[in-house]
């Protein structure tokens, strides 16, 4: 930290703060609710399934999501980019023109990387995973890859007008939420890999045709020029960048699973997976301040405020540091009993669980960096660094997983997070001058390492649920002592306020 950043600075602006209070607690309880359903969907479809055929589902997934990125081409975060740029500069023209531009290409690449996914198939299937019923799950959910690029599009202009609550309800909610109910209604009837592929493909349909008419309701209410003449060659030097970022980002996050996936069997690649997904939750307050900060990040950058985007960025780190850890820190210590909710099976993936939650927190304490490297007019340092670690957390893989399996696959994952997000905390710096925390950062740290050592003592000496329920009330409570920054009093007082009055006020 910079002698600028150790003494104290004024507190960020009642407007920003306020705004980013709201929409980040919006996000963050869609990301709640978005979790709570997709851990629930996997309660279901690990009941449906079992280990085996639910660890064939999660790799032909990954092997999906990664192929997602380059048929996206970059154009969902271009669009929160672009959208926000012309919408505070009034330049309505030039926004229809990228929207309009973003799902004409979409349509196009989405497609090829589906016809991709299907032509090479059989030999994913048979030579690079040695899984001969992988290629079922890798075809069904191809067919599904247009429809979930799209509505990711759309998704991404709803954020870049600003309407984050549609944005996270599209990407976190709405497909999880349609698909358990599909599978509620009728999974227990049709227990087979085929009936959970027609409900994943369904979903995917359901929600692009949601996106779109909210999308569509949203520009409906902005200003209808003549239309802008075409600027493909700013789009895509924008977008080219942040889809090669953006994929290797992904190869990095589920390379684990897709190394896991051919030295390992099905159904340590399911348990894994199950690993995977809870500690996944670690990093929703990341996600969630990421979602409502980049609109923020790129306008007070584009305007030249570097001391209010400082304080932003100091402010929101503080914030997704908190929730982080308060939420890894339970996972941790009641894992074992959170497991045991997949069934049995699943249980023996606990310490790989606590590894990667460990490294999501550790993520999490540099803020959402990426966001604002990418916000800022810098997508190109993001791809340097994906091109650069991407090969090394790949090697890591390879050496760790043949010889300790799951927790082999969850050290490097953890690991290469780790890594990542110090890169770019040192990257900021050069760029902006901006480090990721203040002194306000050491209260929640205290309060976190108190509730640590209590919960852990707890955990070991009574029970994992009583060393959860210790560990968090020692955290909040410790924190609350310590007297948390005004911007946190503020929000905390809207968000008792907001429950007070009920969800409709």
């Amino acid at each position: 930290m910079s002698a600028d950043e150790i003494s104290p600075q004024p507190p960020i602006s009642a407007d920003n703060a306020r705004t980013v209070a709201r929409e980040g607690g919006w996000a963050g309880l869609f990301n709640v609710l978005g979790a709570i359903i997709r851990y629930g969907n996997a309660i279901i479809v690990t009941r449906v399934l079992g280990a085996k055929l639910y660890g064939l589902y999660v790799l032909a997934n990954r092997v999906v999501t990664v192929i997602s990125v380059p048929s996206g081409l970059g154009l969902p975060t271009s669009l929160v980019h672009f959208t926000a740029t012309y919408a505070d500069t009034g330049q309505w023209g030039k926004l229809r023109w990228f929207i309009r531009a973003a799902f004409r290409t979409a349509v196009l690449s989405s497609g090829v990387g589906a016809v991709l996914i299907l032509v090479l198939g059989p030999w994913a299937s048979h030579s690079l995973f040695e899984k001969d019923g992988l290629l079922l799950p890798l075809s069904g959910l191809a067919l599904a890859l247009p429809f979930w690029v799209l509505y990711q599009v759309c998704a991404g202009g709803l954020q870049g007008l600003k309407a984050i609550r549609g944005k996270v309800f599209i990407e976190r909610i709405a497909h999880p939420l349609v698909f358990s109910a599909m599978l509620l209604i009728a999974g227990f009837y049709f227990r087979s890999l085929e009936y959970v592929l027609v409900c994943f493909f369904a979903a995917a349909v359901m929600v692009f045709i949601l996106g779109l008419t909210w999308l569509r309701k949203r520009l409906a209410l902005l200003p209808s020029p003549p239309p802008s003449p075409p600027m493909w060659g700013r789009l895509l030097s924008f977008s080219t960048p942040v889809m090669f970022m953006q994929f290797l980002n992904y190869f990095i996050t589920w390379s684990d699973i897709l190394v896991l996936g051919h030295f390992g069997s099905a159904a340590n690649v399911g348990v894994y997976g199950i690993a995977s997904t809870l500690g996944q939750g670690v990093s929703m307050p990341t996600d969630a301040m990421g979602t409502s900060l980049a609109p923020s990040f790129s306008g007070l950058s584009g305007r030249g405020e570097k001391a209010e985007l400082r304080r932003l960025f100091h402010t929101s780190t503080r914030w997704i540091f908190l929730l982080a850890t308060f939420a890894g820190l339970g996972l941790i210590l009641a894992g074992p009993a959170v497991l045991r909710l997949f069934g049995r099976d699943f249980e023996k993936g606990y310490l790989a669980l606590c590894l990667l939650a460990l490294g999501q927190m550790i993520s999490a304490a540099y803020g959402a960096n990426g966001t604002l490297i990418t916000m800022t007019g810098h997508p190109k340092v993001n791809l340097y660094n994906a091109i650069f670690l991407g090969p090394g957390n790949l090697a890591l893989c390879l050496f760790l997983i043949p010889r300790y399996g799951l927790v082999g696959a969850a050290a490097s994952a953890a690991f290469s997070w780790t890594i990542l997000n110090a890169t770019r905390a040192v990257e900021v710096w050069v760029l902006l001058r901006i480090g990721p925390w203040d002194r306000t950062i050491l209260k929640p740290l205290a309060a976190f390492l108190a509730g640590a050592v209590c919960g852990g003592a707890a955990f070991h000496f009574i029970h994992p649920l009583v060393g959860a329920a210790v560990g968090l009330s020692i955290y909040a409570g410790l924190w609350y002592l310590l007297r948390p920054e005004p911007e946190d009093w503020d929000m905390l007082k809207r968000a008792w306020g907001k429950l007070r009055r009920g969800p409709g006020s």
